[in-house]
């Protein structure tokens, strides 16, 4: 199902960059944040499907029923690292995944390592940065990148402002957090939706018919997103789509998830609503040591499937929820590298063989 939305932000009369000219969203997304694929493939990854074949994942998993990837993008990473993905590796994958008929999610982090709500690490060029700079600093940055994707057609369909800025990002200068007395003030809010604002602005600019996501990873937890999103209502961060996470792990279980859709479907209804990170394991060394809260269902690859069929019919009964991305899918079998493995992707680490949570996603 396609729907057709015409994001404003320009001119109606302005010329159109090229490249980022209206496009017809997905009605329903299934994405897959593919972002470390290419490094994988560079390392010897194996890709079968259940049958035992090779595939090549980007066309599979258009057959499987994904029609979004996202994909991060750091300012100045370590290359070596899994948070390796720079403006040119980012610009690669991106026309791969369009040439194969993916939209695209842009994903900044800004930030040179992995932004999330325990760390917003400012890139070390940018640290000696005053507020006025800083904030000037995330606008320009996050233009240019946009006008060079734009020039080489690798513009985003949909652009993401922040990685999980529940507690602000740019730590400590955009750092806010509405449960900590020190964090939650006038001041803090007001400077980090300022500095939102700009990436906001920057977006809407460059790509005005991409649609604006604002992050957090409060997906179980209905009483801090709706203070959030009340903040951004408050200091008039102009936006289109609320991204959570939910990991059942840490965000507890389905009913949690339920009860912050529908505070946040109920509270923002003119605001869509996606999943934008979700993963299940598939191996009981997938949840993590610091888990607050034991799954119900088996850490095994059929857990795995039952719980994404579960958590895409629950999303159903919110019209507001668009569909959701699901987190690292191309983990797999990748002989003697050292990468990152987490045993939550859709493809057996020891044999590469799709598992049958591939199933689930095209249903």
């Amino acid at each position: 199902m396609i729907s057709f939305f015409l994001i404003t932000g320009c001119s109606k009369d302005d010329p159109p960059v090229p490249g980022t000219e209206p496009v017809e969203q997905p009605g329903w997304i299934v994405g897959a944040d593919i972002s470390l694929l290419s490094r994988l493939r560079a390392a010897g990854a194996v890709y079968k499907n259940s049958d035992g074949m090779d595939v090549d994942v980007l066309p599979y998993f258009r057959e499987k029923g994904f029609n979004y990837v996202r994909v991060r993008l750091f300012v100045n990473p370590d290359l070596q690292s899994s948070a390796c993905q720079d403006l040119p590796y980012v610009q690669d994958l991106i026309l791969k995944a369009k040439e194969k008929g993916y939209y695209v999610l842009l994903n900044f982090h800004y930030s040179d390592t992995w932004a999330d709500p325990g760390k917003q690490y400012k890139p070390v060029v940018w640290g000696h940065l005053g507020a006025e700079a800083l904030a000037e600093k995330v606008y320009g940055y996050t233009k240019e990148t946009l006008a060079t994707l734009a020039k080489n057609g690798a513009a985003p369909q949909m652009i993401q402002i922040g990685n999980e800025i529940t507690n602000g990002m740019l730590w400590d200068s955009a750092r806010a957090d509405v449960w900590s007395q020190e964090w939650d003030t006038p001041g803090r809010w007001t400077y980090f939706c300022r500095v939102l604002s700009q990436a906001s602005r920057a977006c809407r600019e460059v790509c005005p018919n991409a649609w604006v996501m604002v992050h957090i990873d409060r997906g179980g937890d209905r009483e801090t997103a709706l203070r959030f999103f009340n903040r951004m209502e408050q200091y008039r961060v102009d936006y289109d789509v609320i991204g959570l996470s939910y990991y059942p792990f840490w965000h507890g279980p389905l009913s949690g998830l339920r009860a912050c859709l529908s505070g946040l479907q109920m509270n923002f209804p003119g605001k869509k609503i996606n999943l934008v990170e979700v993963a299940y394991p598939n191996n009981s060394w997938g949840i993590p040591d610091n888990a607050s809260y034991i799954p119900d269902y088996p850490a095994t690859p059929q857990g795995q499937a039952a719980f994404m069929k579960d958590f895409i019919d629950t999303l159903r009964e919110f019209p507001n929820v668009n569909g959701f991305m699901y987190w690292y899918p191309e983990e797999t079998y990748t002989p003697g590298r050292n990468v990152l493995t987490l045993h939550r992707g859709v493809f057996d680490i020891h044999t590469g063989r799709a598992l049958e949570v591939i199933n689930t996603f095209s249903e």
